[in-house]
């Protein structure tokens, strides 16, 4: 009885698994021995707590069962993707002695520098976005362990002690200290705070007003920006890092302001870079590299006092008080120190901390998956009773970082804010565009085939962007603004140039096409031209010209007179910045 009201109330004590008891030896003269099993011997039952427990552990287990197999999935794919790109494949046969040597495969050809957009475009075009980061460092699997130590470093923390850098391994998802590290552990390589009065502490923004604040501070033009808290403003010194001059009739909320980065150290992943600049008039000129590598050498070694010279003039530099001497004329120019901007679009390859973990979200689906469709393999389904739709990229995606890179080649990061790429797909213009593109291949040499296509920059207006992504750019229309090398489509290898006709509209926005362009060969144009001129003037059959220019051999503006040689193929959308920051 003690034995059945113990099972009753269940016990903690170990359960006994030996139920049966130990088999009697087989006696032939009683068949029936084994025909009565022998009674249950009474068994003790953990309680509930001690199974949800148990459960609670088999469920984690499980868990991390399948993450660990999304981080090595992760690592196998970028594993594969670097071999295939980066390895070299040798040859294992061996040359038999007297045979003729093998012919030299022929070079393929090649883009210059400044052509190289087509060649990473078409590449970017061709492949699914790429949705993991770079392979970590050490063995292809990862234990339990490991994957714990992965998901401790995306802890973020900052320090309030003065004099400590961000750190660079956790970046690069690499630190094995997690959150016990001295170093800061944020999401960039820079990092903005702002100090409360009342506690004295220091508080990171958000993220908006982080990048916002990185842009404005690497351009040496800006001294203030507007600090917007609610319904006060109050000024923000880049200089001396003060915030002063509340309004609102709130009070001070902020009085400082400080910028957490990498440290400068060149032989470390993700360092800071630095620019060094000198005022000339009413705007700012970057030093030469000799003289900006004198500078940060002083710097390093914490010399207040530097001295340069050119063939011209000798120089006085005073790091401390930030001022230029020309010691013979004895004039004296300000001198600015600022880092170079580092995007997260440009970081995002090799940064950890927006890349590391596996993406829950699933490609699109591609238009048409099979091997001979006619549309680029990165193209979405299209509703068919729709003309046109306009896909926006993600940051993950190849096209995206291409496109940023070329766009800012000309628009610097730190005066003018990329909101958004769109990619346009529209079959009807695209299968117009692909057939011109084949008949305009078939009298080309394979160098000129190379260089047929190109991607230029078109400004335009709000109001006219749904017109052009249905109808596309018409040529007919030319005459809106100069018409100087022909009364057609104009487009300009720089987004600079095209800045110029991209009005802005009421909510700040410019726009901008980024368009397939056939230009083919070339020729100078004039106003008069409504077409291009014949190759050969003399014979009324001659083939004429593709595109004119406004210059050989280095045209910066390529004009076509016809809609189905040109395809808008990115819609870029932007605004110039505002030295003004809304603090949430």
């Amino acid at each position: 009885m003690a034995d059945q009201a113990q099972t009753q109330q269940g016990s903690t004590a170990t359960p006994d698994l030996s139920v049966l008891p130990p088999p009697a030896p087989y006696d032939p003269a009683s068949p029936t021995q084994f025909r009565q099993p022998p009674p249950l011997r009474p068994l003790s039952l953990p309680k509930q707590g001690v199974l949800d427990e148990r459960r609670s552990c088999r469920r984690k287990r499980v868990w991390l069962r399948m993450l660990h197999r999304r981080v090595k999935q992760d690592r196998k794919q970028a594993f594969h993707h670097l071999s295939l790109g980066n390895c070299l494949i040798l040859d294992s046969t061996v040359p038999v002695p007297g045979s003729p040597a093998p012919k030299p495969d022929p070079q393929p050809l090649t883009l210059p520098d400044s052509e190289l957009v087509e060649q990473e475009l078409s590449e970017a075009e061709s492949a699914p976005p790429s949705l993991s980061g770079p392979p970590l460092d050490g063995e292809e699997g990862l234990t339990l362990e490991g994957v714990l130590d992965l998901l401790q470093q995306l802890q973020y923390h900052t320090h309030q002690q003065g004099g400590v850098s961000i750190c660079p391994d956790f970046l690069g998802g690499r630190c094995p200290q997690g959150g016990q590290c001295p170093l800061h552990h944020t999401a960039l390589p820079y990092h903005w705070q702002l100090r409360r009065k009342g506690t004295r502490r220091w508080e990171s923004v958000g993220q908006e007003a982080n990048d916002l604040l990185e842009r404005l501070y690497c351009s040496p033009d800006h001294s203030y920006v507007t600090l917007r808290v609610r319904d006060q403003a109050a000024t923000l010194s880049l200089d001396e890092m003060k915030v002063s001059r509340w309004q609102g009739g709130g009070g001070v909320v902020y009085d400082a302001a400080r910028r957490l980065s990498t440290a400068p150290d060149p032989s470390k992943e993700f360092h800071t870079q630095y620019r060094y600049y000198w005022r000339d008039g009413a705007g700012w000129e970057e030093y030469s590299k000799e003289f900006s590598a004198t500078i940060s050498s002083a710097l390093s070694m914490n010399q207040p006092l530097v001295s340069l010279s050119s063939s011209l003039h000798c120089y006085f530099l005073s790091l401390k008080e930030c001022f230029q001497l020309n010691v013979s004329t004895g004039r004296r120019r300000d001198l600015r120190v600022r880092p170079l901007f580092q995007s997260p679009a440009s970081l995002l390859p090799q940064l950890r901390t927006l890349s590391g973990s596996p993406s829950t979200g699933t490609p699109s689906t591609p238009l048409n998956p099979a091997a001979s469709s006619p549309y680029p393999e990165t193209w979405v389904p299209l509703d068919p009773s729709l003309y046109f739709q306009q896909v926006p990229l993600t940051l993950e995606d190849p096209a995206f970082r291409v496109v940023y890179q070329h766009f800012h080649k000309t628009m610097p990061e730190s005066r003018y804010l990329l909101l958004g790429i769109s990619r346009v797909q529209n079959p009807f213009l695209w299968d117009k565009y692909k057939c011109k593109k084949q008949h305009m291949s078939r009298r080309m040499s394979p160098e000129e085939r190379l260089r047929n296509e190109r991607h230029l920059f078109h400004g335009t207006s709000r109001s006219s962007i749904e017109a052009i992504c249905k109808h596309n750019l018409d040529p007919r229309l030319s005459g809106k603004h100069a018409a100087i090398y022909g009364q057609g489509c104009y487009f300009a290898r720089t987004a600079a140039y095209s800045h110029r006709y991209a009005p802005r509209d009421q909510q700040g926005e410019h726009h901008v096409f980024l368009c397939k362009v056939l230009v083919g060969r070339s020729a100078p144009g004039r106003p008069e031209m409504r077409r291009p001129p014949p190759i050969h003037p003399d014979d009324p059959a001659s083939d004429l010209y593709n595109s004119c220019v406004d210059k050989l051999p280095d045209p910066a503006l390529f004009v076509v007179f016809e809609n189905d040689q040109c395809y808008p193929y990115f819609l870029i959308r932007y605004k110039e910045l505002e030295p003004s920051v809304t603090i949430e």
